[in-house]
C-alpha cells in the first residue's frame, strides 16, 4: 500500500494551519518517535503495527502513508539516530580541534558525545542491538552506516597525520577494528544496564585509539 493509493487529498490543501506536506511529515515523525519508543523498549521483533500506532496515537492508515512495513519503519528509526549520533561526534570532535595538536583530547571530545549517545537506552538499542541479524537489507543497511563511520575515523587520522602511508584494504579494515573497539563496550554496557560509570568507557576506549595513534605519530608527527 502505497501513499500515492492512499493520499488523493492536493498537496497545497491548508487544513488545520497545515499543507498536506507538512501534515504528512509530522505524522511520519510521530511514527519515527514511536518506532524508537517501542523498537528501544520491548523490541524490534515483538513490535506489531497495531502497537506502534498506538504509541503514535494514529491510525494505521497513516502508518501506511508513510511506511510499507515495521522493518521499513525500523531502518528509517536507525537511520535517523545514527546521522544524528554521527553528526555529535563529528560536531564535537571539530569543536575541539582549534588550538590544539593534542590528538586524544579530539578523540576524547568524541567518545564523551557517543557515549553520551548511547547512554539513552532507546538510541543505543535500536543502533547496536535491534538492527543485528534481522534481513539481507537491514544488515546491508547496518553495514554500510558501519563502513561509513569507519571511513571517518581512517579521514581523521589521515587528516591529523596527512604523510600516513597505508594501503586503503589496512586502513579500511583498522577503521573497522576501532569502532569495534567502541561498540563491543556499549552493547556490553545496555546489556548490563549501564553499571559502568560513562567516564571508564571513554578511558578505555582512548586507550585503544591513543595506541593507534601513537604508532601513527611516531612515524609522522604532527608539526605545530
Amino acid at each position: 500500500m502505497t501513499s500515492t493509493a492512499q493520499n488523493s487529498e492536493p498537496a497545497g490543501r491548508v487544513y488545520g494551519g497545515q499543507k498536506l506536506v507538512d501534515r504528512m511529515a509530522t505524522r511520519r515523525q510521530k511514527f519515527m518517535d514511536a518506532g524508537l519508543h517501542v523498537f528501544g523498549t520491548t523490541g524490534y521483533r515483538t513490535a506489531t503495527v497495531r502497537q506502534l500506532c498506538k504509541q503514535a496515537e494514529l491510525t494505521d492508515r497513516y502508518f501506511y502513508e508513510s511506511f510499507s512495513s515495521t522493518e521499513d519503519l525500523l531502518i528509517a528509526v536507525y537511520q535517523q539516530q545514527f546521522e544524528q549520533l554521527q553528526r555529535a561526534v563529528v560536531a564535537e570532535m571539530v569543536g575541539a580541534l582549534p588550538g590544539t595538536t593534542d590528538v586524544m583530547t579530539v578523540v576524547r571530545a568524541g567518545l564523551n558525545a557517543l557515549f553520551e549517545m548511547a547512554s539513552n537506552p532507546c538510541v543505543a538499542r535500536v543502533c547496536w542491538l535491534e538492527v543485528l541479524g534481522l534481513s539481507t537489507r537491514v544488515d546491508e543497511t547496518y553495514m554500510r552506516n558501519v563502513s561509513g563511520f569507519a571511513d571517518l575515523v581512517v579521514g581523521f587520522a589521515r587528516q591529523m597525520f596527512p604523510h600516513w602511508q597505508v594501503n586503503e584494504d589496512e586502513q579500511r579494515m583498522l577503521g573497522l577494528a576501532l569502532i569495534g573497539a567502541v561498540s563491543q563496550p556499549i552493547t556490553h554496557w545496555v546489556l548490563g544496564g549501564y553499571k559502568e560509570p560513562t567516564q571508564a568507557l571513554v578511558a578505555a576506549s582512548s586507550k585503544v585509539f591513543e595506541g593507534v595513534m601513537k604508532l601513527i605519530q611516531a612515524d609522522h608527527p604532527i608539526k605545530a
